[in-house]
């Protein structure tokens, strides 16, 4: 009869998933992540297998977690479509400068990393910033049906743009960048988009702080 798991898988993945965060793919053993798990070895192999399939785990459930995070943030009615977008840009801007634990975000950390070297973790990552363009994307077409976006723009290479910028700051918190030229930036992102009068308005008063 087999021995029933002692441990939960979630909140040893949660475990598993910091340390590589903190101290990177290269510089986590499994002695770390015997530690920090307080599994040993063979607990580890059994339940997950090598370090390498621990770490894909561990990057797919976070890609999987911050790709539906855009999305829930960035979906809803045309009317507030730019209401939205600021919050998701500037929400990802304070968590980058308010991480104390300096983690940032995996994909941009491990895209950096090891994407050029684990064809496995890029197709995780690239899967993830794929989903969350396309949330961007969504966003502003949604915008543009609403007439707040100029109805010449190109929502998919606004996003490009847009997503670039996040993932900037993030790589930029992480080298202990000052933290309002990357604020400010964020606010001129949203200030030069393509928006028709009305659009004007309403990125006015959402930068100023007000209800749109």
């Amino acid at each position: 009869m087999a021995r029933p798991r002692s441990f939960d898988r979630n909140q040893v993945l949660a475990a598993v998933e910091r340390q590589f965060r903190r101290t990177g793919y290269s510089g986590t053993s499994l002695d770390d992540i015997a530690a920090v798990t307080r599994l040993g070895r063979g607990s580890l192999y059994a339940a997950f297998g090598d370090k390498h399939r621990l770490f894909l785990l561990t990057l797919e459930e976070y890609c999987d977690r911050k790709a539906a995070e855009a999305e829930s943030m960035l979906t809803g009615s045309d009317e507030l479509a730019l209401q939205r977008l600021h919050a998701y840009l500037s929400g990802n801007a304070r968590f980058a400068f308010d991480d104390l634990d300096g983690l940032g975000c995996m994909a941009g950390k491990f895209a950096l990393e090891v994407g050029s070297s684990d064809p496995e973790a890029a197709e995780l990552i690239g899967a993830c910033f794929t989903r969350q363009r396309a949330a961007i994307e969504e966003c502003l077409e949604s915008a543009r049906r609403h007439g707040d976006l100029d109805p010449a723009s190109n929502p998919a290479e606004l996003a490009a743009m847009l997503l670039a910028l996040v993932r900037g700051i993030d790589v930029m918190a992480g080298a202990r960048m000052a933290e309002k030229p990357m604020t400010a930036a964020v606010r001129q992102a949203l200030a030069g988009l393509p928006v028709t009068r009305r659009g004007r308005r309403v990125v006015q008063q959402v930068l100023d702080g007000g209800a749109a």
